[in-house]
């Protein structure tokens, strides 16, 4: 337990370096201006409907899920960029400890990031509505968004040079495009998870209803389907990465 934090710990630090983090801060937290600019003129229920919708087109469906990207695409591949990983590996600790400190490290560290711009668009429309329980559910949100990344995308950094870019690509291609034609690949579909995990918890107009139905298609709403899912999709990341680390190995467990 105390190599599993003590990794987790330090890649987490390495993640949330500075100049990523104010980076990633300004895009997570971009649709807090953009409330305060469309407020005027608007009734609580109408910023209550807009703070709902631009969470689902703008926040969930580009934003976090970019941010969320960049941060576990980094966890391993910066280490393999940089030539440390060999370091990490050399220590006398079990693959899989060290995975599961890795996907760890690259959740929570994600979450920070997203909770933060979450934390400033809910600020801006309680501000405006009065209602300072607005942005509380989007939480749930940021949550599954971060555990669902970093189990696909912590795997991708450490075999790819350019993971980042891959990544853009599957989020652009599959989540966007093909995700809204083909209703057979919309259940594997992270987006749609995270929605779905959004929208059962949430207090959505008909207006956020009809959005909502749009983006699922034939994915139900459920926080209990979306989390089973986002679990089991950190289990295999973390078998998956242990088994990379294992082939890199410089020293016998």
């Amino acid at each position: 337990m105390r190599a599993l934090f003590l990794i987790t710990r330090s890649v987490m630090g390495r993640l949330l370096g500075l100049r990523r983090s104010i980076g990633l801060l300004v895009l997570t937290g971009s649709i807090a201006p953009i409330l305060l600019v469309l407020a005027p003129g608007r009734s609580d229920d109408q910023m209550t409907t807009l703070y709902n919708d631009i969470t689902v087109g703008l926040g969930v469906s580009i934003l976090f899920p970019v941010a969320a990207l960049i941060v576990s695409t980094a966890a391993l591949g910066e280490e393999r960029k940089s030539h440390t990983l060999p370091f990490l590996l050399l220590k006398p600790v079990s693959r899989w400890v060290i995975a599961l400190a890795v996907v760890t490290a690259a959740a929570l560290a994600s979450f920070v990031i997203l909770q933060a711009g979450v934390l400033a668009s809910w600020i801006a429309a309680a501000a405006v509505t009065g209602d300072w329980s607005i942005g509380v559910l989007t939480t749930v949100a940021a949550a599954v968004q971060s555990v669902a990344s970093a189990a696909l995308f912590v795997p991708l950094g450490l075999v790819l040079g350019r993971a980042a870019l891959v990544g853009l690509g599957y989020l652009m291609i599959w989540e966007l495009i093909l995700g809204d034609v083909i209703e057979g690949i919309q259940a594997s579909s992270i987006y749609r998870i995270v929605v779905s995990a959004w929208a059962d918890v949430a207090t959505l107009t008909p207006d956020n209803l009809e959005t909502v139905n749009e983006v699922l298609g034939r994915v139900e709403p459920g926080l209990g389907g979306a989390v089973a899912k986002t679990a089991v999709l950190a289990i295999i990341s973390v078998a998956v990465t242990g088994w990379l680390l294992r082939r890199r190995d410089l020293v016998p467990e």
